[in-house]
């Protein structure tokens, strides 16, 4: 028992509260985990309860860990007190065994307990990602498959609303999205068919009646609202500047307005309909004798406010009142169909997921999640309700209490499971919904929010605590978060109140200030970007009635592009490199315990809301400062040189005819050919691909220098030990010799950055070992899952090579910062507008108002937008800045000493001006709209600051009028506001290469010698692509892919494979596939495919090819392990027998000449596919034929396999007429001859298809 601590009021009730359930609403540095302990302990020591009747639910292992020392720490200190107590002893045993865990944990807990009851193999394991991630898309492809040949007209509009010319991977990412989203719901079938059932609307139905009513009310009103406050601005002032027309003018607004609102408030959609239809504005003049100056400053003081609010007006009017109330209504019902296909499709996918997870005995989070619900609810419940089992009941009984840990980030299903386990009275919930921001995650803060509302007031049974004692920052620190929520966090705009309750209270200890102490205001440094507008002049006024940073519109935030953010975001980077700089060298001091001690890089953290990016930006600053500096990357890994390189090496292991990673293998230090040696090889044989120009290198006759000819045999040779070897190693053990062999390992550790580039490289071997781990085997596999991986842009953070103890400033998302503490905290790109994907993505999910929907028209390829999906979008939009204002939150209060916030924007006097419009109002909290209006962190600040007495310099440069008035409420906070030119910015950054001659020259304006190349360079330079050109068609593309353009895939047709026995020795191909993808247990169309291609190609047409024959031919690749005993038992022997002994068979194997699995790769017109191409303009096709065969009358002819069930010659030929037109040219150009005769043989049938 922790005797010497002395608890708070609040923190003692938390500890000794009994008999009910409990609700701590734990502030930041509250000290929530202590008091979770201390309750554990003071339970155990107090003989109230063993310590292994608690089920204590943490959100991490480190957590549950930590929480679990803690308790054995406080039990070893009371029997180290010299009472020898056989209780306390017992205790420690039993600890081992408690329940203290995640929430995943102790559901596999039950899981494993209790397998029998929901029909799971009890030696299941847990997934891992890469296993989850092959198994999803393997699900995909056989669900889309068998959808396309059912060719339902609902799922087919569909594809074409939601679907690309260039494949369906939009729609797999949207399968998923609304899987994960279903698996968050304790009931996913349930909610699955309730969100299709929302668009089966009754003939009577009436649009406020409707599930999107509300968020669609709430957006005009919103609106209305901003629109009104910004127009009584105007009146305001307009009136004390004597400027009578325009005066009337906007008192005729402000009418408008209110009609609008009353209207609104009749909640009759007819009749709002008629208000906005009606409304129009009155002409606005202003007094005569204005100077051109004047009127300029006129127009930018209300003409231009005014389009604002007129051009809201209009996108309302036009969003949603284009229409009558039964037309949009019609609209709605119009997509009940689509809807049905959608969530149709995701139950299916679910089904094939599930099935083979079950065939693997494998499960992921998700089901362990689900799996444990289905044990403890009881079966024979009506479907949807959650009624305990008899097992839920024996943990009832078994758990004395039932502690949750950040509560604030459970979801649906989470939730059901603790209710299904915590009895009436024991239940007790620990969290801080302010820091929720797990929204990715499909965390509901509602939750947390829905007990905070109603537990004080549903009796004796039910209590909520407030943690609001601060025990980790400054008082200044805490000041200042307080002065920036209180007047944000609203249960209109945030849905949080910041009320006292909320705020946090100063309780840390710190020693007396020194005058080196941190102790101080906190700092506010606003860069003016001197960026240029990239929007163009007729655009200005309508991007500007687009925008909505603050109150009228007036503040004009960045345009959001990525290039134009990261120039703003190069300047903050310098600027926090010289303030850190600063800080070091003023000889600061931080609290130590009682005492001081100099300050330390490690002791400061630079928090990003995002770090791809910006993360690099700002190492180089601080390093070009000299300033220590690590980056915690969540993404970055392939992009790395030595990655690439390798991925490349194993993929022309795989596939040795791939130019670009072979290019790259060439020219890398691997191999250590020079462009110039490159281009060499390229001319010496112009018509092959680099492969083949590799091997006219060993020719007598061609002319190349011995050193080249000497790079190339040693690749050869070393590439054709690799293709042996890849068939009798693992992938890893294969990684592994490649660095032995080439001892590139050891090059890149040579190199800058050598410790993480060889980290990154052992990585590269450790994720092969774990994808083998998951029973997937093969580099074919292995490559396609990277290559998938990278398609669907998950990239994986790069290897860790920084101890905790290492003396380094540190960056950080403010993600990952949560539950940290540092003594400076600096928070970054608070200028950077809000990620507002969610709300724009094509398909739109929400767990309340279900789908957002486009309508479609398939005829005429158009789409068109829907009430539903406005009022999805528009409560996406609210909940992600609610979660936003969470995540600042998060990064102000993980500051201890000191707080530096750093932003940067252009047109910093419209935005300033913007952030000024409420330092009038004497309410602390800022309207809903205003709030809501935010379009960055940097917004936020600028609104709350400028209504202090410290925010002058932000008044300044708003030019404002009005005097400021100080808002009710008490306030301590002392800010340091800075607006930086970027000109002292650069400056200060251009100084670090102030030894640079070149740089040099430049700062004394001395002319620069031009280089010889310069005329060469300026018309690169100078070029640009024509309109509408080649800037959206791909460079490369696979005969396949060109298929799945025209919507002819076949992914049976996906061949890799190329023999190097012609060259190096014989060679095998290992067609390894794992038993749950064979045929009779679930193989796929695709994988099916494959196989027969396989069998196909390596059956020796000259050996006994009848049925005893061919099974002895099957049973010798068994044994040459190109096949498994299982794929081999799937091979249709009858098939391959019956096709060699057609007369097409009969013509092949007496062949003058045959080529099997012929690759080839051609540049085509990209009109050809792509009409928005420049005709000039190339591709590059590569593909692999299946049989080309010069038959004994010496005519060429072309062969292609296929398994299609479908067998009807005319659909065969429609399908496959692109690939086989791309294969006859192939051929034609590279043989110079004609192919007399094109055939695809129908393995399905026995029948042939002449083309």
């Amino acid at each position: 028992m922790s005797d010497a601590r002395k608890w708070s009021a609040a923190q003692l009730r938390a500890i000794e509260e009994r008999g009910k359930n409990l609700l701590v609403a734990a502030a930041a540095g509250s000290g929530k985990t202590s008091v979770l302990v201390e309750r554990i302990i003071r339970r155990i020591l107090q003989g109230e309860t063993d310590v292994d009747r608690l089920l204590v639910v943490t959100f991490t292992n480190a957590a549950a860990a930590e929480m679990r020392e803690r308790i054995e720490a406080a039990l070893a200190q009371e029997i180290a007190k010299g009472t020898v107590s056989p209780k306390l002893e017992r205790q420690l045993a039993l600890l081992s065994n408690a329940s203290i865990s995640t929430l995943h944990a102790f559901c596999q807990n039950v899981i494993r307990r209790n397998f029998s009851v929901i029909d799971l193999d009890p030696k299941f394991r847990l997934a891992n990602e890469q296993e989850k991630r092959l198994l999803q898309q393997d699900a995909l492809e056989e669900v889309f498959e068998k959808k396309y040949d059912e060719a339902q007209e609902d799922f087919l509009s569909f594809a074409a609303a939601y679907g690309t010319e260039r494949g369906d991977e939009a729609l797999y990412a949207m399968v998923l999205r609304l899987h994960a989203f279903s698996c968050s719901q304790p009931f996913p079938t349930l909610w699955l068919d309730a969100l299709a059932e929302s668009f089966d609307l009754a003939e009577q139905q009436r649009l406020l009646a409707t599930p999107w009513a509300q968020s669609v009310l709430a957006q005009i009103s919103f609106e209305l609202a901003a629109g009104l406050a910004a127009i009584g601005r105007l009146v305001e002032k307009a009136a004390a500047l004597g400027y009578e027309t325009c005066h009337a003018a906007l008192e005729g607004d402000e009418k408008i307005l209110k009609d609008l609102l009353d209207a609104l408030a009749a909640r009759d959609w007819e009749g709002l309909r008629q208000a906005f239809s009606s409304y129009a504005h009155a002409r606005m003049s202003f007094p005569k004798g204005m100077d051109e100056e004047e009127k300029e400053e006129a127009k930018r003081l209300f003409t231009q406010p005014r389009d604002r609010v007129k051009q809201r007006l209009k996108k309302l009017r036009d969003t949603y009142f284009h229409a009558t109330e039964e037309e949009l209504l019609d609209d709605l019902r119009a997509l009940s169909g689509m809807a049905h296909a959608i969530v149709d499709v995701v139950k299916d996918f679910t089904a094939s997921f599930q099935a083979a997870k079950k065939e693997r005995g494998i499960v992921d989070f998700n089901d362990l999640e689900h799996f444990a619900l289905a044990v403890l609810c009881d079966k024979d419940a009506p479907e949807g309700e959650l009624r305990p089992s008899a097992q839920a009941l024996a943990l009832r009984e078994k758990y004395e209490e039932v502690m949750v840990d950040e509560y604030q980030d459970t979801n649906g299903v989470q939730e059901a499971i603790l209710s299904l386990v915590a009895r009436a009275d024991n239940l007790f919930a620990v969290g801080d919904v302010k820091q929720s921001i797990y929204r990715f995650r499909l965390a509901d803060p509602q939750l947390f929010l829905k007990k905070q509302r109603e537990y004080p007031a549903l009796g004796e049974k039910y209590a909520r605590i407030d943690l609001s004692e601060n025990y980790r920052s400054r008082a200044g620190v805490l000041a200042a978060v307080n002065w920036i929520f209180s007047q944000l966090m609203t249960p209109e705009a945030m849905e949080l109140t910041y009320d006292d309750a909320a705020a946090l209270h100063f309780a840390a200890h710190y020693p007396e200030d020194s005058p080196k102490s941190l102790a101080g205001a906190t700092e506010l440094h606003i860069i003016e970007s001197d960026a240029e507008s990239s929007v163009e002049p007729e655009e200005e006024d309508e991007e500007k009635a687009e925008t909505s940073a603050v109150a009228d519109g007036g503040a004009e935030m960045p345009d959001g592009e990525e290039e134009e953010e990261l120039k703003g975001f190069a300047l903050e980077a310098a600027f926090i490199a010289r303030r850190v700089r600063e800080l070091m060298e003023s000889g600061a001091l931080v609290a130590d315990k009682d005492s001081y001690r100099p300050l330390r890089w490690r002791d400061i953290v630079i928090l990003l809301r995002a770090v791809r990016s910006k993360a690099d930006i700002l190492l180089e600053a601080l390093r070009d400062a000299d300033i220590p500096a690590y980056a915690t990357l969540d993404a970055g890994y392939f992009q790395a040189t030595e990655v690439r390189v390798v991925l490349a090496v194993l993929a022309v292991i795989d596939n040795a005819r791939q130019d670009v990673p072979l290019a790259a293998v060439l020219c890398s230090p691997i191999v250590g050919l020079s462009v110039s040696e490159l281009a060499e090889l390229r001319l010496a044989a112009p018509e092959e691909d680099i492969f083949g120009a590799l091997l006219v290198v060993n020719d007598p006759a061609a002319k190349f220098s011995a050193s080249l000819r000497e790079k190339v045999d040693a690749f050869l040779r070393v590439l054709c030990d690799w293709r042996d070897l890849v068939r009798r190693v693992s992938v890893p053990e294969l990684i592994w010799q490649i660095y032995r062999d080439t001892g590139y390992y050891d090059y890149v550790g040579g190199m800058a950055g050598g410790l993480l580039r060889q980290a990154n490289l052992r990585m590269l071997a450790d994720r092969a070992r774990d994808y083998e781990e998951t029973n997937f085997r093969g580099l074919f596999r292995f490559l396609r899952f990277i290559e998938k991986m990278q398609q669907m842009e998950t990239d994986l953070s790069a290897a860790r090579t920084l101890g905790e103890g290492e003396d380094v400033v540190r960056i950080m998302t403010i993600h990952k910062s949560k539950g940290l503490e540092f003594p400076v905290v600096i928070v970054a790109g608070l200028g950077s507008k809000f990620n507002m994907q969610d709300a724009s993505q094509d398909l739109l999910m929400h767990r309340e108002l279900g789908l957002g929907l486009y309508r479609t028209e398939r005829e005429k390829s158009l789409r068109y937008s829907t009430f539903a999906r406005e009022a999805v979008a528009e409560r996406i939009r609210r909940e992600s800045k609610a979660e936003e204002l969470r995540v600042l939150y998060v990064a102000m209060t993980r500051a201890r000493e000191k707080l530096i916030l750093v932003g940067s924007t252009k047109k910093l006097a419209a935005c300033a001006e913007g952030w000024c419009s409420f330092v009038t109002q004497t309410e602390r909290a800022l309207p809903a709209h205003a709030a809501l209006a935010a379009n960055s962190f940097l917004d936020w600040l600028g609104m709350t600051v400028a209504r202090h007495a410290d925010g002058a310099p932000l008044r300044e440069k708003a030019a404002l009028l009005e005097k400021r008035v100080a808002p009710k409420g008490e306030d301590d906070s002392r800010w340091q506001v800075e607006i930086v030119p970027s000109a002292v910015v650069k400056s200060v950054s251009a100084a670090v290469a102030e030894d640079d001659e070149l740089f040099e020259k430049l700062r004394r304006g001395e002319p620069l010698e031009a280089s010889a190349e310069r005329d060469a360079v300026e018309r690169m330079l100078a070029w640009q692509y024509a309109p509408h050109g080649v800037d959206n068609v791909p460079a490369k593309l696979s005969v396949t892919e060109l298929k799945r353009r025209f919507s002819v895939e076949d992914a049976a047709e996906e061949k890799v494979y190329i023999p190097l026995k012609e060259v190096h020795g014989s060679s095998k191909n290992v067609f390894k596939r794992p038993d749950f993808m064979q045929e009779k247990a679930g193989f796929s169309a695709a994988e099916y495919g494959t196989l027969m291609h396989a069998v196909l190609q390596h059956i020796d047409l000259a050996g006994d090819t009848g049925r005893e024959g061919l099974e002895k031919q099957l049973a010798n690749m068994v044994e040459k392990e190109l096949l498994l005993p299982e794929q081999a038992k799937a091979v249709r022997l009858d098939a391959v027998a019956s096709f060699l002994q057609s007369p097409l068979g009969t013509r092949m194997k007496k062949a003058r000449r045959l080529w099997r699995e012929l690759p080839f790769s051609r540049r085509l017109e990209a009109h050809r596919f792509y009409p928005e191409a420049e005709p000039e303009a190339r591709i590059f096709v590569q593909g692999v034929i299946d049989v080309l065969f010069e038959d004994e009358a010496g005519a060429l002819v072309l062969l292609d396999y296929k398994t299609d069930k479908n067998t009807r010659p005319a659909a065969v030929r429609e399908k496959y007429r692109l690939q086989i037109e791309i294969y006859t040219e192939a051929v034609e150009a590279i043989l110079g001859r004609k192919v007399a005769e094109r055939c695809l043989y129908l393995l399905q049938d026995g029948s042939i298809v002449q083309l």
